[in-house]
């Protein structure tokens, strides 16, 4: 194994470790807040988080745009721009939520009203939440930029079980509802980014960059600047979660129980399986971007793509064989005559969803932004067949019900998929070299390996 190789499974392992543990403690916040905060409590919980994740796709966007960035500033002229895009968006960050703040203090006591909290204090926490996660965005983006990966597991880390421990520590203690539980995932996200404090120390691009050899030269397309980011971000967002808002926007009361015991516990194991594989397209974005950009890890994207699809495929084809086994190990206790068979369909929706991924992301990684218009179009038809086939999707059944809802997922992103195949696909054909037909006597050009992904 090469040491390049050698490296890419390394770091791969670590995020999936890091991963791994950052979303089991995010998941135990849930049941943390239910259990100390009661069914009010928890209520009030999810409406605060659900403002928070309003802003899921800017955080995206900046991360992504800040990796991709800090990835490809192999000059020190392009250094210090990057340098100074940073500041730049630091400053933005902050001008948007004092606005943000400043339209919060005539609001507040009414949205405080409206969700029966008990005070503005919980909003003005979420706000801080906000805040702080935005700014953690840039971070992350600087540390996967600086292929950092043990600092950007380590904040993955901190913010799960960081959350998840300051929750209890606040709700077992001193209680404080909402505010107490918004409070612990502050807290959580101002862990993170203590963990994350590599990405604030200064580097030099001579220290730490590679000398440029042979950059793609070939310019953006589709554009590069933040609010393609965010819409990108937002599809994929989009397609990732609309099931879940669309069951609770749409099912009857009576179908709740329904939800909980045959939906959920499928949703649960794609999550899982996304946990395995997402890590590996972080660690693949920096050296992609890089390579395309004259440095090196050109080879990062077809280790990532197979990897992707051999990991993916063996777990889909083990939870279509054994479906009631995942859900054993995940979720014990849940009746696995009811969930699964729903899980067949969920492994195989998200193993097209996370392929889709590993296919954007280096699009991304390469300045090609032509797969965001047909993603975010493939987003709008989403929540327009849900929504809009409402009635008769909730026909008969809640079984027959739930099935039709979970097949309308695996038919979304199998054809967002299907569109990033496509794009990647004509994106190759067109960066293609064109063979000449030289003498056998002309001297030969200088062999240079054409960038992965091209």
């Amino acid at each position: 194994m090469s040491e390049s190789k050698s490296r890419f499974l390394r770091q791969s392992l670590w995020m999936i470790a890091a991963t791994l543990g950052g979303g089991v403690g995010m998941a135990l916040v849930h049941g943390a807040v239910s259990k100390l905060g009661g069914a009010q409590t928890y209520f009030q919980f999810k409406s605060l988080l659900a403002v928070f994740y309003v802003v899921g796709a800017a955080q995206g966007a900046l991360w992504t745009l800040t990796a991709r960035r800090t990835a490809t500033a192999l000059t020190p002229e392009a250094f210090e721009a990057n340098r100074a895009d940073l500041r730049r968006s630091v400053r933005t960050v902050a001008l948007a939520m004092g606005v943000a703040g400043l339209m919060l203090l005539p609001a507040g006591p009414g949205l405080a009203a409206r969700w029966n909290l008990s005070s503005v204090w919980p909003l003005w926490i979420t706000w801080a939440l906000i805040l702080t996660s935005l700014m953690a965005a840039l971070q992350r983006g600087v540390l996967q930029g600086r292929q950092d990966f043990a600092g950007l597991g380590a904040m993955a880390i901190a913010d799960g079980l960081g959350r998840f421990a300051a929750v209890v520590a606040i709700l077992g203690s001193i209680g404080g509802g909402a505010a107490g539980a918004i409070g612990g995932a502050l807290i959580g996200t101002l862990l993170a980014m203590g963990a994350g404090y590599r990405a604030l120390r200064p580097a030099t691009p001579g220290a730490t960059l590679p000398t440029p050899a042979a950059p793609d030269r070939s310019p953006e397309v589709g554009g590069g600047g933040f609010w393609t980011f965010f819409l990108g971000a937002a599809a994929l967002q989009a397609m990732a979660q609309l099931d879940n808002l669309f069951l609770q926007d749409a099912v009857p009361g009576t179908w709740q129980p329904e939800v909980g015991a045959r939906y959920s516990p499928g949703a649960q194991v794609g999550f899982a399986l996304s946990q395995f594989t997402v890590p590996l397209a972080l660690v693949m974005f920096p050296k992609v971007a890089r390579g395309a950009s004259g440095g090196d890890g050109r080879q990062a994207f077809g280790w990532t793509l197979g990897a992707t699809a051999v990991l993916g495929g063996l777990t889909a084809l083990g939870c279509t064989l054994l479906p009631w086994l995942p859900v054993r190990i995940l979720l014990p206790g849940i009746p696995v005559e009811l969930s699964a068979p729903l899980v067949p369909w969920f492994a195989w929706g998200m193993l097209a969803f996370t392929l889709a991924n590993v296919l954007f992301s280096d699009r991304m990684a390469h300045g090609d932004f032509r797969f965001v218009p047909g993603a975010a179009l493939l987003a709008i038809a989403y929540a327009v067949s849900l929504w809009g086939f409402r009635e008769s999707l909730l026909q008969g059944t809640p079984a027959e019900g739930l099935a039709r809802v979970v097949q309308r997922v695996v038919i979304f992103n199998g054809a967002l998929l299907a569109w990033a195949v496509f794009v990647s696909l004509r994106a190759r054909r067109r960066s293609r070299p064109v063979a000449t037909s030289e003498p056998p006597s002309a001297p030969a050009p200088p062999a240079v390996p054409p960038p992965a992904g091209r």
